[in-house]
């Protein structure tokens, strides 16, 4: 009977796995059925490994940064051939999203309760303003890093299984973004708290906390080795009626709505500096008087918004902060701090009512309308890449070819092996 109850419950989890998949393919499913690189996946991980092999371009960081999540990927879709490596590369995306959506559901965040875990991972798989990220392996390393926090956030796992998920997790998301810098003092407050002090934190390091504190060291390295020159040095124009305005319009209202149906928003100063400053108090009362788990995840959001705002690539020659109250402008810089947003709703709804659920079916049965109105996304452009691929194909070795991609404008060039 225990066997087959073990059974019952993997095949539980396939079949979780298995709908999540769908959902996300069902909100774009040209990623699927039409899968085209989207960037720097043709441009900088497609090309490089291409032209020049896997192991040549794996140990060289990319705009400051390790990014190795991507040169892992293409190094792996490209054995598919090349006509096949940006649908593998968008497999290997969707399953990252789907084992984050699984983890919250796990017995490892059993401190949260059950229901305001699932609406969690329904407005992560509905979640607005995803079309620049959806679904690529480009932007793959800001979900990686919103796994990673989930597993600091989580309850110890037990066994080898957990231990090789939490450590092939940390590896990979830590060498793949510099987010791992953001995260790292979140893993501090959670040490300290748990272990009763900073000293008998440092006393109690264990595997897990100096591979972190190690990988942290690689990009922090990485960052301060490498040129800015690949960065825009146009003015930030910033001020704090523009910021309120961002964090109002970018991240309060379009938690829930499309930037386009609110549009109007980003104009609406008084009131966005008074929805800034409310955020801003909330924040701080629940940091100071909730424990490590809040702390940490109200840090990292906020970490990561303030270095996006500080050293934005949103213009090369316009001032920088005023692009972000355009319509779909620097969608990758919110996805983040969007969920992290309705998380903190979630939050303060248990907090203000932990013995009832009706206030977090209104939160639902009000969300959910909006959500939907945002569920289908716009596919890629034809811009001819699956012609070139097939001229390209057709080339006798040693030949170059210019090989259009997505977004419009975009190209690779591939020399024929």
């Amino acid at each position: 009977m225990n066997g087959l109850r073990g059974l019952e419950k993997k095949l539980a989890w396939v079949l979780l796995f298995a709908l999540v998949f769908f959902l996300i393919v069902s909100r774009r499913p040209d990623i699927i059925f039409n899968a085209q690189p989207w960037a720097e996946d043709g441009k900088i991980w497609m090309e490089n490994i291409y032209n020049n092999g896997f192991w040549n371009s794996l140990l060289f960081p990319q705009n400051g940064y390790y990014q190795t999540i991507s040169r892992i990927t293409y190094g792996i879709a490209l054995f598919a051939g090349l006509s096949k490596a940006a649908l593998v590369a968008n497999v290997i995306a969707i399953s990252i999203r789907c084992f984050f959506v699984m983890f919250v559901l796990s017995g490892r965040m059993s401190f949260i309760k059950i229901p305001y875990r699932i609406a969690a991972v329904v407005y992560f798989l509905l979640m607005p303003n995803l079309s620049e990220g959806y679904v690529n392996i480009t932007n793959v390393h800001w979900y990686l890093s919103l796994y990673l926090m989930a597993v600091v956030l989580a309850d110890e796992g037990e066994g080898p299984f957990w231990k090789i998920h939490d450590f092939t997790l940390l590896i990979i998301s830590s060498l793949s973004g510099p987010f791992v810098v953001f995260i790292a003092p979140c893993l501090l407050i959670k040490r300290v708290s748990q272990r009763g002090g900073i000293i008998k934190a440092i006393k109690g390091i264990n595997a897990f906390d100096i591979t972190m504190a190690v990988c942290c060291i690689i990009q922090v390295a990485a960052i301060l080795s490498s040129s800015d020159a690949g960065r825009s040095s146009a003015p930030l124009g910033a001020s704090f009626s523009l910021l309120a305005d961002i964090i109002s319009y970018r991240v309060i209202g379009s938690s829930l709505f499309m930037n386009d149906r609110i549009s109007g928003m980003g104009a609406m100063h008084g009131m966005n500096i008074l929805l800034f400053i409310a955020l801003i108090v909330l924040v701080v009362v629940c940091f100071f008087r909730c424990g490590w788990r809040f702390k940490s995840a109200a840090l990292f959001p906020a970490l990561m918004i303030g270095f996006a705002l500080a050293k934005p690539m949103m213009s090369l020659d316009q001032p920088q902060w005023p692009t972000f109250l355009v319509p779909g402008g620097g969608e990758r810089y919110f996805f983040i701090t969007n969920f992290a947003f309705f998380s903190l709703l979630l939050f303060v709804v248990n907090w203000i009512s932990p013995r009832s659920l009706a206030p977090l079916m209104i939160i639902s049965i009000v969300a959910l309308p909006a959500l939907l109105r945002g569920f289908s996304i716009p596919p890629m452009s034809e811009v001819g890449y699956r012609e070139d691929i097939k001229s390209f194909n057709a080339l006798p070795a040693g030949e170059s070819m210019q090989i259009r991609i997505n977004p419009p404008g975009w190209s690779m060039q591939l020399q024929k092996k």
